[in-house]
């Protein structure tokens, strides 16, 4: 009995025309050797299929992101060693909430330290005056080589877009907490989701955040709490009507593992 031989379908590549790949052509295209190229000998405009220098993220080469709520770094000693901390363990960008700096003349502010560069939006100020919230990046050198720009959404969320192919959007964000009033944390995630439907269809979404928020286990994977909180409700909507995935839910670790911060 002849065993059944299914063909693998080829994908178009550089160089190869998807019709000659469709009619199951394994040899050159007919016609001259570069009929899909363009005329480019001084390689001055990228192909299609050509990734940019300064791309974020490359197939063969790993790539770090994660989200941080600082509690503050005002002082110089603890920003240099979350600088030092977001480098020795490659991670290329750092999301970054509660840095308690506030500005007074730019609404953004970059600054270098050490090999990474930090992007912050400015905090504000409680009834007591006191520096409250702000977020930022903390960004490696790739990651700053291929930023494009980055632009203020509300207090609590900024948003930033980095070369590749696809365009990489970066979203910060820093949720009221669960205590907050309903009305608060409502106005985030209604300015959230109008933030996540401004990104193009094609682009790689990244939401890196403090939420605030529980999921419990009819609502995620893996979680550590045993129910879902009102902010976690509030998570679940948004992770539902953009079709979102909850990272930090969706591996297997033990118990000790799972949770970020325990109030």
């Amino acid at each position: 009995m002849k065993n059944k031989v299914i063909p693998n379908p080829i994908l178009p590549a550089a160089g190869v025309r998807r019709n000659i790949a469709a009619d199951g052509g394994a040899g050159p295209p007919s016609g001259g050797q570069h009929d899909d190229r363009t005329p480019n000998q001084q390689r001055r405009v990228l192909s299609d299929h050509s990734t940019p220098s300064n791309a974020l993220m490359r197939c063969r080469r790993p790539f770090v992101m994660g989200t941080f709520n600082a509690c503050t770094v005002r002082e110089e000693a603890r920003l240099v060693e979350l600088a030092h901390c977001a480098e020795e363990r490659g991670v290329e960008i750092l999301g970054i909430q509660e840095h308690r700096r506030v500005h007074t003349d730019d609404r953004i502010v970059y600054r270098r330290v050490e090999r990474c560069t930090f992007i912050t939006a400015s905090a504000w100020r409680n009834e007591a005056q006191a520096a409250t919230g702000g977020v930022g990046l903390m960004l490696g050198p790739l990651a700053r080589k291929a930023l494009r720009r980055v632009y203020h959404h509300t207090d609590r969320i900024l948003i930033a877009e980095f070369s590749g192919n696809p365009v990489t959007t970066v979203i910060v964000v820093y949720s009221p907490t669960n205590v907050a009033p309903s009305e608060e944390v409502e106005k985030f995630y209604e300015d959230l989701a109008t933030a996540v439907r401004d990104v193009p269809a094609h682009n790689f979404l990244a939401i890196l955040g403090d939420f605030n928020a529980r999921l419990g286990p009819e609502d995620a994977p893996y979680p550590y709490h045993d129910s879902t909180n009102r902010n976690g409700a509030y998570l679940m909507a948004l992770l539902m009507e953009h079709e979102l995935l909850a990272a930090n839910t969706m591996f297997r670790k033990r118990t000790g593992k799972r949770w970020t911060f325990q109030d």
